[in-house]
């Protein structure tokens, strides 16, 4: 089995793959530090070679032909212990979330394509998601402090038009340190229209 610290950048990885967490056996000592999922569920049979390696961290890409389904940070050493950040009132930890209701109205549609019906735009799509995420911090920001989104990854599925409401989720996946990471997902009346993951990081907001 290929060891991921000595294999070629960009090689296959001679390692199964699977749709367990974390998809790839890891080598011993190691942990998964982030994993990215971009909106496919494994199938077929997909691989993984590495794309990236800085010193004790390196990106596992799985993928099934050109098609990406997830990136998979891997780090040497054992995972931190989440701690709350001093700029929050209380903790908050994985699995924290928020579900908001935004109403499409006309000023968050597109209207540059000509004898088409306006539908919702991928940045007022974005900028719902990063609303909704914000709001699982919201209610833990201490004094003088505010968050930022710093992050999107994001697909943007399906339209919504003028007249309905776009449900959105925000599930709390990772912190570390300041960065909080969400897996995003937005529906209009139960059918997908975008998902993927944004951040928001804490600021102090003193002078």
């Amino acid at each position: 089995m290929d060891d991921i610290w000595q294999a070629p950048i960009g090689k296959t990885l001679d390692v199964p793959v699977s749709a367990a967490l974390p998809p790839i056996p890891l080598p011993v000592g190691c942990h998964v530090e982030q994993l990215i999922w971009h909106g496919d569920p494994i199938g077929g049979s997909p691989s993984a070679q590495v794309v990236t390696r800085d010193g004790d961290a390196a990106t596992v890409r799985i993928a099934l032909g050109e098609r990406i389904i997830a990136d998979l940070k891997v780090r040497r050493g054992p995972a931190r212990v989440p701690r709350p950040h001093a700029l929050l009132r209380a903790d908050v930890r994985a699995g924290a979330a928020c579900t908001k209701l935004f109403p499409v109205t006309a000023a968050v549609t597109t209207d540059h394509v000509p004898d088409t019906e306006p539908v919702l735009s991928t940045p007022a799509l974005i900028a719902f998601m990063e609303d909704t995420a914000a709001d699982v911090l919201r209610p833990l920001l201490g004094p003088a402090t505010g968050s930022l989104g710093t992050w999107i990854g994001v697909r943007h599925t399906g339209p919504a038009h003028v007249g309905q409401d776009l449900t959105v989720t925000a599930v709390l996946a990772e912190v570390r340190g300041r960065r909080y990471l969400f897996d995003v997902r937005a529906t209009v009346d139960d059918r997908p229209a975008g998902d993927g993951q944004v951040a928001q990081t804490l600021i102090s907001l003193e002078p």
